[in-house]
């Protein structure tokens, strides 16, 4: 800031001045004449101050001896533009502040900020910064051509990375520099041309020219240079496409002629390591589809017929190899490519379905027997008895009576109720017996079967829970000659319960699920039968189900009623004495078979881990139950799935 004495000097100044400074007062605005002679150029500052309004904040080395001659009335904008023009005759600046105006060196402008908003037009004679971009041209190529034209303590540089000039300079000397950067910058014949490619493949060949001309096409060093060319391959057609000026393109054909030739191997092989898909299923796959694109590419259907056998008339070969699960590929690039494209699509983590059943199955027999059997015989006469009833529906028959009486042995009372029977011989031979029986038979069943697998996707599963029953299929106890050699073959058959899915995930996450499900159980023994017999119940269906959705593919249920009555013709109608002279047996038979199915896709990694964490959990809920049966301590935290693969062998 100015002192007390400068102050004071400039006072005096002003006053021996002002008879050589005529105001002049337009009607419209205030102007001012200015002239001075030999002043000093800290006066000159404090004199635009008054005119301007402006505060300035003055260099100390700001100093020395300035000369005004204004013949013409000038404005405050023209009166400040004057001032700055005077400041730089004498190697001397204004950087404008938010507050107030720095009068510096030259030297020291370019290291000050100027804040411009205190002027309605930023004055010609202003220093100040600006960014000139360039949107054709090099910007690092023009520095050297505008250098000339800055001021030595301007300042002019390039931004290779955004294409732009940065200087430096008075708006006026800016505003020339930028109508010639404009001039400069005018768009080169851009053009877009194509070339078909004969013999190599056009993605082989940009990458070979992105490594041969990374220069040319923005890539190297110059990426900011501002030529937009390129290089780009329509695959489709094996073509290049070009795009740039004249030079450009001219450099890019002879490049392109140069590599263009054919191959000296007469075709391409390359190995495809699989990730997830079958190598032996793929490639039949492949052989079908690429046989049909190199059929259409040759103009003929041979290469189709060829490629199913594993190569192609026109040098087209799959082959599997199923130990690494990888494919070998030869053929054209061109048709390498198609089969790359094809094989990553189609090699990918495919989703799993976990199928969770429920398999509910009740039944309830009940039996009811009730008969009476009379026989009278003669022993002088003959062993078959005179008269008697025999029903063979109820308990023992009229036989087994009569050998026990003849044999004086005691009967067995039929399983299942009461037995009372009675019976005499007398001294002539005469035999007679009674026998009433009374059965009854009940037996409830209830089964319940929670199995659960996962599976991929369109791929079946099967679980088999149950037993393996042998059945006797031939015996032979004499051969053809009359010698004995007995012999007895037999087969060995799954008896239990049987589940077989195969499901199929939908875009829209809708599971198909393909089910044949059946239920086998060793029914009771009957005399009639010459070997085991089964119960079976099946279900073969095809449903739809969304994810995490129970549904009941369907119910069997049975109320079998059976009546068996036998009686003595007319006695048995006798109401009341005819229970005597007959036998009833009934049976009844009830069973209801439900199967509930859920099936939860798992898409990734995560969800099979968590599907197993949470049956893991289950299985240890188990374990607890079992060690608090057994007594054995409980354990604080389940162990790592890993433990199930170690021996762990406990004893109380």
């Amino acid at each position: 800031m100015l002192n007390h004495k400068s102050r004071l000097f400039q006072t005096l100044m002003m006053a021996l001045l002002l008879p050589l400074m005529s105001l002049a007062h337009a009607q419209q605005e205030e102007t001012w004449r200015l002239n001075l002679k030999d002043a000093d150029i800290r006066a000159f500052v404090s004199q635009v101050a008054d005119i301007t309004g402006y505060s300035f904040v003055v260099d100390p080395r700001v100093k020395g001896k300035v000369t005004v001659l204004s013949s013409a009335p000038m404005n405050r904008a023209e009166i400040y533009d004057l001032f700055l023009a005077v400041l730089q005759v004498h190697g001397f600046t204004a950087i404008p502040g938010e507050e107030v105006i720095k009068v510096v060196q030259q030297v020291d402008a370019k290291q000050s900020a100027e804040s411009l908003e205190r002027f309605e037009e930023v004055p010609s004679e202003q220093l100040i910064t600006r960014v000139i971009p360039v949107e054709n041209g090099n910007a690092l190529e023009m520095v050297p051509i505008l250098r000339p034209l800055v001021a030595k303590y301007g300042h002019l540089a390039g931004v290779a990375g955004a294409n732009a000039l940065i200087i430096s300079d008075h708006a006026s000397n800016i505003r020339r520099i930028a109508d010639i950067v404009r001039e400069l910058d005018s768009p080169p014949d851009y053009q877009v041309e194509v070339i078909q490619l004969q013999e190599a493949w056009v993605g082989d060949m940009v990458e070979l020219i992105r490594e041969l001309a990374p220069d040319e096409l923005g890539e190297g060093g110059n990426r900011g240079a501002g030529r937009d060319y390129s290089v780009t391959a329509d695959e489709r057609s094996n073509r290049l496409i070009l795009r740039g000026d004249e030079t450009f393109r001219q450099k890019m054909r002879n490049l392109i002629t140069k590599l263009d030739q054919p191959s000296a191997t007469g075709g391409t092989t390359k190995v495809f390591r699989l990730k997830h898909a079958d190598a032996e299923n793929l490639t039949e796959l492949l052989k079908g589809v690429m046989g049909e694109v190199v059929a259409e590419a040759s103009g003929g259907g041979a290469g189709g017929g060829s490629a199913s056998g594993g190569a192609a008339g026109n040098g087209f070969a799959v082959f599997a190899d199923a130990g690494l699960n990888a494919l070998v590929v030869r053929g054209e690039p061109s048709i390498i490519e198609e089969a790359d494209k094809i094989i990553s699509a189609l090699d990918i983590r495919r989703a799993q379905v976990m199928i969770e059943a429920a398999i509910v199955e009740i039944s309830d027999e009940l039996g009811q027997d009730l008969g009476v059997q009379v026989a009278v015989g003669d022993e002088s006469g003959s062993s078959t008895p005179v008269a008697g009833t025999n029903f063979g529906n109820v308990g023992r028959s009229l036989g087994d009576v009569l050998g026990a009486i003849l044999s004086e042995t005691v009967l067995a009372p039929a399983v299942g109720g009461i037995t009372v029977g009675a019976g005499q011989r007398n001294e002539n031979g005469v035999s007679w017996g009674v026998l009433l029986q009374a059965l009854s038979t009940s037996a409830a069943a209830n089964l319940l079967s929670t199995p659960s697998i996962i599976t991929l996707d369109n791929e079946e599963a099967e679980i088999v829970v149950g037993q393996n029953v042998p059945f006797k299929t031939g015996e032979s106890t004499v051969t053809g000659d009359g010698t004995t050699n007995p012999f007895t073959t037999i087969e060995r058959r799954d008896i239990g319960l049987t589940l077989k899915v195969t499901p199929t995930i939908s875009a829209d996450g809708l599971v198909r699920l393909v089910v044949a499900q059946s239920t086998e159980n060793i029914a009771d023994s009957i005399e009639s039968a010459s070997d085991i017999i089964t119960n079976k119940r099946e279900i073969k269906t095809t449903v739809l189900a969304d994810d995490g959705e129970t549904i009941v593919l369907g119910g069997l249920t049975t109320d079998d009623l059976q009546v068996s009555k036998s009686k003595v013709p007319l006695l048995g109608d006798i109401p009341f004495l005819g229970r005597l002279f007959s036998s009833e047996s009934e049976r009844r038979v009830k069973r209801n078979l439900l199967v509930f199915l859920r099936p939860k896709i798992l898409l990734n990694k995560e969800q099979s881990i968590a599907a197993t964490d949470d049956k893991f959990n289950d299985l240890w809920k188990v374990n607890l139950d079992v060690r608090e049966t057994l007594g054995l301590p409980d354990r604080d935290e389940p162990p790592s799935k890993n433990s199930l693969f170690r021996p762990n062998i406990e004893a109380k």
